[in-house]
């Protein structure tokens, strides 16, 4: 079943309509416009750990929420499973009346509003401040292990300087374990880019630490830390 196809077929006008660019990127595809200076993505990435299966990803600037959220309210990640060309077709149709009934309206209420860290923490003076912090709680850049203290510092009513040194610890542990390297968007603040070195995949350690600060049962950051390593396992496989 030729997947892009049944895309083109089922929601492809509807996307181009809404002015959503195309990129695919082995089993990963991927639209996105931008409205007023800032990115709204859809994605569909086929599932590394379950045959027959898709995860659809509906993302700003400033959040993001998985496809079951507008189907029965869920906060956590949960899959499409298709058996044949009808039952995968019927994802994708169910997914044009998503963005019809509500992703669109979701896009509009998640328009980024404060996103930019309060200090650019890869600036001078930080990386002691880092290192100091890595050395209390017994963090290791290279053990994803690492993540599960993050999260207890997090519960707790953290600082802002937690939140700041907890973004920069995620960042460095993917560049430590999975490559990539830092950049800085002026509506975002600092960020990986090329991560894995995949071209133009990029992650923002500030959103996804900050996001669990402000609500610790959405997702777990070591969970979401492993589904990114599974993506960039798969996209560097395939292209070897």
């Amino acid at each position: 079943m030729k997947i892009s196809k049944i895309i083109k077929q089922t929601i492809g006008k509807k996307l181009e309509n809404l002015n959503f660019a195309h990129e695919y990127l082995n089993n990963t595809w991927i639209f996105t416009r931008v409205v007023n200076g800032f990115k709204e993505t859809i994605q569909v990435d086929k599932s590394y750990w379950s045959e027959n299966a898709l995860r659809i990803t509906f993302m700003t600037e400033a959040a993001y929420v998985y496809s079951f959220y507008f189907i029965d309210g869920s906060k956590m990640e949960k899959l499409h499973y298709y058996e044949d060309e009808e039952s995968l077709r019927d994802i994708f149709i169910t997914l044009g009346e998503i963005i019809d009934q509500d992703a669109l309206k979701w896009f509009e209420e998640n328009v980024p509003k404060d996103t930019l860290p309060p200090a650019n923490f890869l600036g001078e003076g930080w990386f002691k401040k880092l290192e100091k912090f890595v050395e209390e709680n017994n963090l290791n850049f290279e053990d994803e292990n690492s993540l599960k203290t993050i999260e207890d510092l997090l519960r707790s009513k953290p600082s802002v300087d937690t939140i700041l040194l907890s973004s920069y610890f995620l960042g460095e542990l993917f560049i430590h374990t999975l490559d990539g390297e830092w950049d800085y968007d002026q509506n975002y603040g600092p960020y990986i880019k090329n991560l894995g070195g995949i071209r133009n995949f990029s992650r923002k350690p500030y959103i996804t630490i900050k996001g669990f600060a402000d609500d610790p049962c959405v997702e777990s950051i070591i969970r979401s830390y492993q589904s990114i390593a599974g993506t960039v396992k798969s996209l560097q496989g395939k292209q070897e």
